[in-house]
């Protein structure tokens, strides 16, 4: 059922569309004379009722029942607006604000503009009409008051709201301000660049920010100037570069340009330290030239050796070349039992030679059990289990599940224990997810393991809470 043609004709117009209650203590505020003033205004009704605060409540009510009320009801429409309706048909007023307004000589309208400007709130609402400019500026002061505070994300909205109406100047001190948020101010400088970007051409301010204090949208800013007029930029992209902020966006521009070669010869000119070889990899891999990417690869790990940023490049090499150099490499950075098998198959006889050197890297006690159970290596299994940190029992008890599940549920019991006596709820929650393995694999062990932990600690009602039991 869609609402009537606003303003309402009838009652049965509007009070479907309000909750019973909140209609007939609506009705009741109107008959209680607590309407103060009714106001139509084009297809809104605006007015004051009096409520329980001395003040009286400002309504607006318009077509679909959308409005606002300055009451601390939570929703809308409320009993205010339900009585702004009914005292309306009461009166009538069939004189609209708006037409009133049309009909004023321009001298009498001039002279009720300025005295409306005496009042503070009307005054304020001119000054962003009249001089948007000017007000502006104040906001964005304001704003910049608002940060020292820790604070600002109102102040910010409402200027993006006046945005449409300001200038060059104006977006630009906006933008300034923004820098200097102690918040995420990202999808403000997105709003305020691309009003930026309808005025103006110039790139130059752009990247006066941005080399303040870099942001995405700064960025895709100045990527679109540059590409409109690339050499109204590129030459500003050299010189003085502390931080490789101009060299990047350069690079960047380059490569949106087309002009591929450039970008990468730029790249190569600056490979210095590990991230360096990074981008121009994947940048080299992006164009589908991997064979150059390859080299560059090696040559990365030839000058930096193991430094963990360089991991990308060395599972690249495993991953296209996939030779045992690679793989053995690969499992030096980051062990696994997919390259440990891998190895095995590649190498052959000659892998036993190597199998020392590739476990004595291997840190991770399920892993190096996941291998001794692939190998059946009964002995060392038993002596990396004798040895295993307390700490390490859930991860040795996961994988040695299914071949081995004594000894899980031995492990997972030890270490369930170890969290109880340790006491703390998240403890105890672990304790409790430890033993939902456990019982999987024998209920009975867990039973009494639980009936054990009773005697010991009868009153842990936190412990008792989290076992469930």
């Amino acid at each position: 059922m869609g609402v009537a043609p606003f303003p309402p004709e009838k009652e049965e117009d509007f009070a479907p569309f309000f909750p019973r209650e909140v209609l007939h203590r609506g009705l009741a505020y109107a008959k209680e004379g607590r309407v103060r003033r009714v106001f139509r205004v084009g297809e809104r009704l605006l007015g004051e009722v009096q409520g329980s605060e001395p003040e009286p409540y400002r309504v607006e009510v318009g077509p679909g029942l959308l409005g606002r009320c300055t009451c601390p009801y939570p929703g809308f429409p409320c009993k205010h607006a339900a009585a702004l309706l009914y005292a309306y048909l009461e009166a009538r007023p069939r004189e609209d604000l708006l037409m009133s307004l049309e009909r004023l000589p321009p001298e009498e309208a001039k002279a009720l503009l300025k005295a409306l400007a005496q009042v503070p709130e009307v005054a304020l609402w001119l000054g962003e009409v009249l001089l948007p400019e000017k007000s502006f500026l104040e906001g964005v002061r304001a704003l910049r008051q608002a940060f020292l505070l820790g604070g600002g994300e109102e102040e910010a909205k409402a200027l993006l709201l006046r945005l449409p109406r300001v200038g060059e100047k104006e977006v630009l001190a906006f933008l300034e301000a923004l820098l200097e948020a102690p918040f995420d101010p990202e999808p403000y400088l997105r709003a305020g660049v691309g009003r930026y970007l309808e005025l103006a051409q110039d790139a130059l301010p752009l990247l006066r920010l941005y080399l303040k204090a870099p942001s995405p949208a700064l960025e895709e800013a100045l990527l679109e100037l540059g590409k409109r007029d690339p050499e109204g930029l590129l030459p500003h992209l050299s010189g003085k570069d502390p931080w490789g902020l101009k060299r990047g966006l350069k690079e960047r521009l380059l490569l949106a340009l087309g002009r591929e070669e450039e970008a990468l010869g730029l790249m190569r000119e600056h490979l210095e330290g590990p991230e360096d070889y990074l981008a121009l990899v994947e940048r080299l891999l992006a164009l589908g030239r991997e064979e150059e990417a390859l080299r560059y690869a090696e040559e990365a790990l030839e000058w930096f050796g193991k430094d963990p940023r360089l991991f990308p490049l060395v599972d690249l090499l495993a991953r296209r070349r996939g030779r045992p150099e690679d793989l053995f490499l690969r499992f030096a950075f980051r062990p696994s039992l997919e390259d440990y098998a891998a190895l095995k198959a590649l190498l052959g006889r000659a892998f036993p030679e190597k199998r020392r050197e590739l476990l004595k890297g291997v840190r991770d006690p399920a892993l190096l059990a996941r291998i001794h159970l692939l190998e059946e290596d009964w002995g060392a299994l038993d002596r990396l289990l004798k040895g295993a940190p307390r700490v390490a029992y859930p991860a040795l008890a996961e994988v040695l599940e299914g071949r081995l599940p004594e000894e899980a549920l031995r492990l997972y019991l030890a270490a369930a224990r170890d969290l109880v006596e340790a006491g703390g709820r998240e403890r105890y929650r672990e304790a409790a997810r430890l033993l939902a393995k456990a019982r999987a694999l024998d209920p009975g062990r867990v039973a009494a393991f639980l009936r054990d932990l009773r005697t010991l600690y009868p009153r842990r009602r936190a412990l008792w809470e989290e076992l469930g039991s």
